[in-house]
């Protein structure tokens, strides 16, 4: 509604409430003058000794007196209004400065809050703490019991954490599992400050119970704090609030369930990383992502056997980037199958002028093999472009097997059926069992690279790298070695039996034009149009 039109509506009533009161008031008044002519008589001629008032007169006190009721009546009723217009107005600015659903401040009302609080302590010896609090995975929570379960734990932890702070401090829940507190300190005593977040993050991690089901939770929680740098009362909340969730983020991305404090260091780091989001982004509409590849050897024989194919960004602005610093950022993102997909596709094409008798391998995310339709993708991809299965090889992580076995199971045989290789990367790193390497399928496992550089030396590795090759041999699986960089090592390896290796003793990873010339060098390039049908071979598999 306009601001006029509220003005046209009020001020009539305003007009008609003056006016009440103006009636009522010349009532009174008449009153007084018309009862002292009326009551006098009328008692005299009650008690026989005299005329009776005047009946006009009566007629005038009895007006008198009804307009005097309802003055009275109207001037009741206003001042109800009033009250009603004033508790209106009071749960609505609540309603406006509070979270409906935990009765904290909000997102809106804590910044002026938090100042306010901070003006306080100014020429004190008291700082002001800012800390955010964000529940680590509470999506799950939702996912798995429910929106009103992922409510009650959001109640829970604000009644927790109102439990734990000072009176005088904040608290706001500022929009879905985030959280932030606003108290004061004494600076002389900082490690009394790490003790209550160190117990903030212990009381918020105890169970919630929930209609007979115990459901537990994790925090990260940062903080930014008001002595670090002089003030005198006048801090913008926002800068802090901001300071404190970068403070937060960091320890999300340590491991969460822990704390940190705001060092300037982060801003700067948080700030490479979205540019890093940003260059990713770019890259993938840029095709930027290439493929490079390393040569897999027979170790026997000395010949090569096919390449693993390993994603690089060739970015214009960061230059040559490795898949340790891209690869997390793109799984954060939600894009590393899209970029995997890219590559794969570059790769399969490069492939192609290749020896048939030359395999590609290449590296999947954990991620991808949530997606029930991986298998499904992986097949349309090697039918695009010809490429037959049986030179195929995809590597997935030890890591893979905790996150959802059943359907790794079903992947695998999937793509098996359809005549996929198959290899366990990183053997050792993780905690496979040998009901999970009976079980599942794999057609080989590679050696992670950590175990095979200590061959040779006196130490835990060597072992393993002979407990895993007469594990191989007792599966019939194949082993490929990963890591190989000096004579001492591949002599070594080669006593071991039958293997395959890879490292920097054969030379680092080439671009596709290093491998040609490589290959045409060698004898082994052809013009990919003899290949075998790629939907042939995928039949007579299945």
């Amino acid at each position: 509604m306009a601001k006029g039109e509220q003005t046209k509506q009020k001020t009539p009533r305003a007009e008609r409430d003056l006016v009440a009161m103006g009636i009522a008031a010349a009532a009174i008044i008449m009153f007084v003058g018309t009862g002292g002519a009326v009551l006098p008589k009328a008692i005299r001629n009650w008690m026989g000794i005299g005329p009776g008032p005047d009946s006009v007169l009566v007629s005038a006190m009895l007006l008198n007196i009804a307009l005097i009721i309802f003055g009275w009546r109207r001037y009741a009723e206003l001042m109800a209004e009033i009250e009603q217009r004033k508790a209106a107005e009071e749960r609505s600015r609540r309603l406006a400065e509070t979270d409906p659903l935990t009765g904290s401040l909000n997102r809106r009302s804590l910044p002026s809050a938090a100042e306010a609080l901070v003006a306080r302590c100014a020429g004190t010896e008291s700082a002001v703490a800012f800390v955010m609090i964000d529940l680590d995975n509470f999506k799950q929570i939702n996912d798995l019991n429910g929106h009103m379960a992922g409510d009650r734990v959001l109640q829970e932890t604000a009644e927790r954490l109102r439990a734990l702070i000072p009176q005088e401090a904040l608290v706001a829940r500022l929009g879905g599992d985030e959280f932030a507190c606003v108290l004061p300190y004494d600076t002389s005593n900082q490690a009394q400050l790490d003790w209550l977040i160190q117990r903030m993050i212990g009381r918020i991690s105890d169970p919630v119970e929930i209609s007979g089901h115990s459901t537990e939770i994790t925090v990260s929680v940062g903080i930014a704090s008001t002595a670090c740098e002089p003030f005198d009362g006048r801090v913008e909340a926002q800068v802090f609030l901001h300071r404190a969730d970068i403070a937060m983020y960091h320890a999300k991305k340590r491991g969460k369930n822990r704390y940190y404090w705001f060092e300037a260091q982060m801003e700067n780091e948080l700030r490479f990383r979205n540019a890093l989001e940003a260059g990713v982004r770019a890259g993938l509409a840029n095709s930027e992502f290439v493929p490079y590849y390393e040569q897999q050897i027979d170790l026997e024989t000395g010949e090569l056997t096919g390449f693993e194919m390993l994603a690089r960004w060739n970015s214009p602005n960061f230059g040559l980037v490795s898949p340790e610093v891209f690869i997390p950022i793109a799984e954060d993102m939600g894009v590393i199958a899209l970029l995997s997909e890219q590559l794969i596709e570059r790769a399969l094409q490069d492939a192609r002028q290749w020896d048939p008798a030359l395999t590609l391998s290449v590296n999947v995310s954990p991620l991808q093999l949530n997606d029930p339709w991986f298998a499904q993708r992986m097949l349309k991809l090697l039918v695009k472009h010809n490429f037959p299965p049986q030179r195929f090889e995809i590597e997935i992580t030890e890591s893979c097997l905790h996150e959802n076995v059943a359907l790794v199971r079903s992947m695998i045989l999937s793509l098996r059926n359809q005549g996929i290789k198959i290899s366990l990367d990183d053997f050792g790193t993780g905690y496979s069992s040998l009901a999970q390497l009976r079980s599942l399928p794999f057609d080989r496992i590679k050696i992670d690279r950590s175990f095979v550089s200590e061959i040779g030396q006196d130490g835990d590795g060597s072992k393993i790298v002979d407990a895993i090759v007469s594990l191989g041999e007792g599966l019939g699986m194949p082993i490929t070695a990963e890591g190989i960089e000096d004579d001492a090592i591949l002599a070594r390896l080669r006593e071991l039996g039958q293997l395959k290796g890879q490292g920097y003793i054969y030379g680092r990873p080439e671009t596709i034009e290093q491998v040609r010339e490589r290959l045409g060098a060698l004898g082994r390039l052809t013009d990919g149009g003899d290949a075998p049908d790629a939907a042939e071979a995928m039949s007579k598999s299945a």
